[in-house]
């Protein structure tokens, strides 16, 4: 975008922009940057929280203010500190709702199925909990009934049933994966004062406590097994993250 963002000012379009790596923002030199210390993928923030996103876009936005460039400014304290994904408030956190143990590369996928299966049952009064409170849902194509019989039937080697036209299986997975995680951060986060999780916490609970962090795992497996080169690749880049690899 800083990049971008030469083009755009030389047509005479001033720009403004949001940066999360602050040594890229400073070799590209765009015009206008406010540098936040957030982790990559929240440029506003944390989530539900939209006194701190407003105040990041005004931020933002305020640069335009500037009389010349290029300027790199420092997103402002909050409360006379700078806002950390580090804060305790966010990096203290343990799931509210008390699942099956799940052992690390469980291989018996009969018994991984039934745990996954006996695990959205218990997740989904909080995720309806979750979508009742707050009106809307991160889930997209998929509900999370869809997203998991597609991936748990995948996993254990049947054949997937795709019921939405016009997705490859390629496809199907990798958006099953999402709804699938959107599904599971949303009921643990319906619990009445659950403390909003860093996105690290939520990943370590997902990827090494639950089911369904073994499940997308053992469909990576089958993935990356596959003859359709789509597949190998959804399976090798889409699935699980490469920081949550187990050996």
């Amino acid at each position: 975008m800083g990049a971008l963002a030469h083009y755009l000012e030389e047509e005479g379009i001033p720009t403004t922009q949001i940066s999360l790596i602050r040594k890229h923002t400073e070799f590209i030199q765009p015009p206008r940057a406010l540098w936040v210390p957030f982790e990559l993928g929240r440029p506003l923030g944390f989530p539900d929280n939209p006194e701190l996103q407003k105040k990041v876009l005004l931020s933002a936005l305020v640069l335009f203010e500037a009389a010349e460039g290029p300027l790199l400014a420092d997103f402002p304290d909050i409360d006379g500190k700078p806002p950390s994904a580090a804060d305790p408030e966010f990096a203290v956190w343990a799931c509210p709702i008390n699942l099956e143990a799940v052992s690390e590369g469980e291989t018996d996928s009969e018994k991984l199925l039934s745990a996954f299966k006996r695990e959205m049952a218990s997740l989904r009064p909080w995720y309806d909990l979750s979508l009742e409170r707050r009106g809307r849902t991160a889930l997209g194509l998929f509900d999370s009934d869809t997203a998991s019989e597609l991936l748990g039937a995948y996993a254990s080697g049947k054949p997937a049933e795709i019921r939405i036209k016009n997705l490859t299986i390629a496809v199907a997975l990798r958006l099953a994966a999402q709804d699938l995680k959107a599904f599971y951060f949303e009921a643990a986060m319906a619990r009445p004062g659950t403390v909003l999780p860093e996105s690290a916490a939520f990943n370590k609970w997902f990827w090494d406590e639950t089911a369904a962090g073994q499940i997308l795992r053992a469909v990576k497996e089958r993935c990356l097994k596959a003859e359709d080169k789509a597949v190998r690749m959804t399976g090798a880049m889409l699935l699980v993250p490469l920081g949550q690899t187990q050996e």
